[in-house]
């Protein structure tokens, strides 16, 4: 009985009051915020291949579960003087010109699931020039081309369920996304709208889901503090927005040691998220918890787990040298060492995020 009430509970958010989470909700959005804006194509100094595993309200049947794999790339001019100052995360790309990039996603909650592939261009635009050691300011526009399957499982509906169809019923959708992205070394800020067309999703002859699919829009900013060398503190923040749903909104903040990072974040609706991360030369994996205050489905659960594994590739050898000039100045203020014994030391590891 108590499966059969979970179930039917996770269905009625889905068809009833569930528009707000039509798309899947990524706790590491700083991380992987390609998959909700195109204009990220191409807007770091090497190419991030990222795999996002999400389970929401683990040990609850029904329950929304995710499995993104992406991956963008730059194809503008080389990278010739990058500089690597600061938080790695906010190290976008110093290049400019086409971004490419693309996911494939797996998104499934009830007796739903969608799973498609969406192909990204994106063009980088330089609105100042380089001084001081810094990088420019950039702006860029991204346009993402978007076809999946959507599929209803009628074996998931009770018989005596008016949504009873006994069969499974699929329905091929195309759609697109559009976002904007200016960056810098210091801050982020970029805005994006999925499910452009609001294309209709039509499920045999009782159209079980005509236009269910709501287009979305994502507001995300970020702000880097360098505190110290291998030391530095990221706030930002994400608003997500339907036409007829109240916005949701995430606040974050994140702190960056040496490898390591951490995060903890405020959510709509009394949510608290914390993660932990760390990255050793071009690896990465983070993992992130979200607890649910005022939810009765997710009381029953066993909370919701996030997993984010990344390999990134093209990391100029200039980001790598500096990034060990910056392990060595920072272990040089703790520890007494002569200029010969400091010329010797070298490091093999860099940040890379």
């Amino acid at each position: 009985m108590r499966k059969t009430l979970l179930v039917l509970g996770v269905l009625l958010l889905v068809f009833s009051q569930g528009k707000a989470q039509q798309m899947p909700l990524y706790s590491q959005y700083v991380e992987n915020g390609f998959l909700l804006n195109p204009a990220m194509a191409g807007s770091r100094m090497y190419s991030p291949l990222r795999l996002s595993i999400r389970q929401q309200w683990a040990g609850v049947e029904g329950a929304p579960e995710t499995q993104a794999l992406s991956f963008n790339k730059n194809f503008g001019d080389k990278c010739i003087t990058c500089n690597v100052m600061g938080n790695p995360l906010a190290r976008r790309n110093k290049q400019r010109g086409v971004g490419i990039g693309g996911y494939f996603f797996n998104d499934k909650y009830g007796a739903v699931s969608r799973t498609g592939l969406e192909l990204s261009y994106a063009y980088h635009l330089q609105l100042t020039k380089r001084k001081l050691g810094r990088s420019a300011t950039k702006l860029s526009f991204g346009l993402g081309g978007l076809f999946y399957q959507y599929r209803f499982d009628g074996k998931d509906i009770p018989v005596n369920d008016p949504l009873y169809t006994g069969t499974d019923e699929v329905s091929y959708v195309p759609d697109a996304n559009f976002g904007a992205y200016l960056y810098n070394d210091d801050y982020f800020v970029g805005v994006s709208a999925v499910h452009l067309f609001q294309s209709a999703v039509k499920l045999g002859d009782n159209h079980i889901a005509d236009d269910l699919m709501m287009r979305h829009f994502y507001a995300t900013a970020g702000y880097t503090f360098h505190l110290m060398d291998l030391v530095d503190l990221e706030p930002s923040v994400i608003v997500r927005k339907t036409l007829d749903s109240d916005a949701y909104y995430d606040i974050s903040m994140k702190l960056y040691i040496n490898h390591f990072w951490m995060s903890a974040s405020y959510r709509t609706n009394d949510q608290i998220v914390g993660m932990i991360g760390v990255s050793y030369n071009q690896y990465y994996i983070g993992y992130s918890y979200d607890h649910y205050s005022n939810n009765l489905i997710a009381d029953s659960s066993d909370g919701t787990h996030e997993i984010t594994i990344g390999i990134n590739f093209d990391i100029p050898n200039k980001m790598k040298r500096e990034s060990r000039l910056r392990e060595r100045r920072a272990a040089d203020r703790n520890f007494s060492k002569t200029k010969t014994q400091r010329f010797k030391r070298q490091s093999k590891s860099y940040i890379f995020f």
